[in-house]
């Protein structure tokens, strides 16, 4: 049974259920007006047909019944909410059937009586009673419907029975008036169950609204914490970096190398500040659409594992993964992401003992666990632990022990590729991360080693012809020493615009390109790259430096290096662009 299937009969239940409390709200006009119609009946069949046993008897257990069903919608008001709704809506119709006969028992003794004034009172009085509870008693069709059969009944099939025209022509009028008010009662119960399912919507509505603007607060919120902590941990090394460039010029040669290193591990917390803030800019960024695939667990287990060994072997803890030879649905940059994100806040806080990770098959999804022996996170916390720049263990905030980002990060990159993050823990104990994902068939033998030649470590070409295109005039000065330092004849250029109309003037094809996405002008980095690619008719080796969430297509063979760059990781990027450009066959540039 599905999840829609289940919300529906769950709200037909809520709509009978007020049906049946709206027919209790309006049972005592029904019996008010019985405990004033019976003796009135009484009064007027004594007027008549003078004092009469049978009236008299007839009356008493009018009001009995009237009160023996008043008493039902007393212990409903009480019991409702321990007895089964079909318990009540069976009582109703019973009291409604038996007040019925009892009224078409009566008009059937007076219409057999032949006084004419007594009869025409009677019917009179039937239908009266019967068109007026079309309003008390059509909460329910079948209640209704038990009363106006039984009330009218016998007196259409008395007229029905008569040997006289005129009163087989009442019993057809009767019949007529009879059906008439029984399709009003459907119709009546039609509209109060629009109404009250108009009721349930708006309220749902309002619940939602309610539980949207709530979310929207909580999301300011976490948004201005978020931001308040970021300017809290980038204000830290800015500051030590002001006062150790103020202090450069008094200081002696061995101090100021002192002093440079200090200024490179500000820069470097900056730098990784940024990273984390860019991956999770990414991670949420709704034009990035990872490219679901087959990864083999195996793999991401050893890039992983190599680079939390030293850490964990300075610790003295036993970093251990499990072998398998699984493969998962995933995306294999985002997927070792997450699991590095686990894995080194397992190696961080887990002072003695060791770190297992290792997969467990559910069903047709594979969970991916890092388990630790690290002091492990309260019940209360657990949730919380997600939040930005949450952290538990660091109330000071200190640089080196993290920034409180990685399992934020890591829920979002597990939301694009449809993973599921799960977390439990036993406070002195340890814990346990984990993320579902689908399982995946291996891929090919062929397809794999294709894979992991991209990633071999390329001879380092020879330097050759090089466009730097950088709009940041003290970057871009750097930028052209440090290449040229490499031996790269480096022409430059501060926008798109400027660096083709060198070209189409007879400047030479570079043999590497290396721009800034975001550029002045129409044309953006990856514009520029496409469009002197299509002057060179074949494609040019390119390194995109941005800090843009969105990423280049990967088919086109353009690598992209996130700012802030280090000269070690633009060196390396460099000699990978040249690694994917060898199978091109490019001819010699004129």
């Amino acid at each position: 049974m599905t999840g829609k299937t289940l919300k529906a009969q769950a709200g037909a239940a809520d709509e009978s259920q007020e049906l049946i409390e709206l027919l209790a709200r309006q049972m005592p006009i029904v019996l008010g007006a019985v405990l004033v119609v019976a003796p009135t009946a009484a009064y007027v069949h004594g007027l008549r047909l003078g004092p009469s046993a049978l009236a008299w008897n007839w009356l008493i257990a009018a009001i009995v019944l009237a009160a023996l069903r008043g008493l039902f919608v007393v212990a409903y008001w009480r019991l409702r909410s321990m007895t089964p709704l079909w318990i009540w809506r069976t009582g109703f119709t019973l009291g409604s059937l038996a007040s019925g006969s009892l009224f078409g028992w009566f008009g059937w003794v007076v219409t057999g009586s032949g006084d004419a004034p007594l009869m025409l009172f009677i019917i009179m009085m039937l239908v009266g009673l019967t068109a007026g509870s079309v309003a008390s008693l059509s909460a329910d069709r079948l209640v209704y419907a038990a009363f106006a059969l039984s009330a009218m009944g016998p007196v259409v099939a008395r007229f029905a029975l008569a040997d006289d025209e005129t009163s087989r022509w009442m019993a057809l009028l009767g019949l007529v008036f009879l059906v008439t008010h029984l399709g009003y009662s459907m119709l009546q119960n039609r509209t109060m169950r629009d109404l009250i399912r108009l009721r349930n919507q708006e309220k749902a509505f309002s619940h939602e609204l309610a539980e949207a603007r709530d979310r929207a607060e909580r999301s300011n919120s976490e948004k201005t914490r978020f931001l308040l902590a970021a300017g809290h941990d980038l204000r830290q090394p800015l500051y030590a970096i002001r006062l150790l460039l103020d202090s450069l010029g008094n200081d002696g040669k061995d101090l100021r190398a002192e002093r440079i290193a200090s200024i490179g591990e500000s820069v470097n917390a900056i730098s990784d500040l940024l990273e984390r803030m860019l991956e999770a800019a990414r991670a949420s960024s709704k034009g990035y659409e990872p490219r679901l695939a087959p990864v083999e667990l195996a793999t991401v287990f050893r890039q992983v594992g190599v680079e939390f060994a030293v850490e964990a072997a300075n610790k003295s803890l036993d970093l251990c993964f499990v072998g398998t030879s699984r493969w998962a649905l995933g995306e294999p940059t985002l997927l070792t992401q997450i699991l590095r994100n686990f894995v080194g806040n397992a190696v961080r806080y887990t002072e003695r003992g060791r770190v297992l990770v290792g997969v467990r098959l559910r069903g047709d999804k594979l969970e991916l666990q890092v388990w630790d022996t690290g002091p492990g996170i309260a019940e209360e916390d657990l949730t919380r632990i997600f939040e930005p720049f949450h952290q538990l263990a660091n109330p000071g905030r200190q640089a080196g022990r993290g920034h409180g980002l990685g399992l934020t990060i890591a829920r979002s990159m597990a939301e694009l590729i449809a993973g599921i993050v799960t977390v439990r823990s036993w406070p002195g104990q340890g814990s346990m991360f984990a993320i579902t994902l689908p399982a995946a068939a291996a891929l090919p033998h062929i397809e794999v080693m294709a894979k992991i030649r991209v990633f071999e470590t390329p001879a380092r070409p020879a330097a050759g012809r090089l466009l730097l295109v950088e709009d940041h005039a003290p970057a871009r000065d750097i930028l052209r020493e440090l290449l040229a330092g490499w031996g790269y004849t480096v022409v430059t250029s501060a926008e798109a615009g400027q660096a083709l109309a060198d070209l189409d003037a007879g400047g030479a094809l570079p043999d590497v390109i290396v721009s800034d996405l975001r550029l002045p002008g129409a044309m953006d980095g990856l514009d520029l790259i496409r469009a002197i690619r299509a002057r060179a008719g074949f494609p040019i080796p390119a390194l995109l430096v941005t800090a843009d969430p969105a990423a280049p297509k990967p088919e086109e063979n353009i690598l992209e290096l996130q700012k802030p760059v280090g000269a070690h990781d633009l060196r390396e990027k460099l000699d990978e662009a040249f690694q994917l450009s060898r199978s091109a066959h490019a001819p010699e540039n004129p």
